[in-house]
């Protein structure tokens, strides 16, 4: 399914605004002429080292920010990164809690054989 062709707004529109996660800077969330939602952070740290921190979204996400701007009468949004669509579950991480109990009675992995150097050999 295509979200791309619901709630179109203009290229450079501010959908949102967010908090740069690298950084912390404020940065400006927009749509480019896709529709796709991307902010990109210029600010600089005390050195004047800018952190160039960008972030793009898929086509689920950037179709739900659309489709929020549209419904806040096309005002900016505050946004608080990072942001998820889905069931609201973490993803599963293997620990050592979770993990598959050692197999007993498997052969020991074949070591590879002895390079002599050369070649070929």
């Amino acid at each position: 399914m295509s979200y791309n062709g619901q709630f179109q707004v203009a290229p450079q529109t501010t959908l949102g605004r967010a908090f740069c996660e690298c950084c912390g800077g404020s940065v400006q969330i927009r749509a480019n002429k896709n529709g796709g939602a991307y902010y990109y952070c210029g600010h600089a740290d005390d050195q004047g080292v800018q952190c160039c921190h960008s972030q793009r979204w898929g086509q689920r996400v950037s179709f739900a920010l659309r489709k929020a701007f549209r419904e806040a009468g096309e005002q900016p949004l505050k946004v608080r990164l990072p942001l998820k669509i889905g069931n609201g579950k973490a993803p599963a991480v293997a620990n050592e809690d979770t993990a598959p109990p050692a197999n007993e009675n498997t052969a020991p992995p074949e070591r590879p054989a002895q390079s002599l150097g050369g070649l070929f050999g």
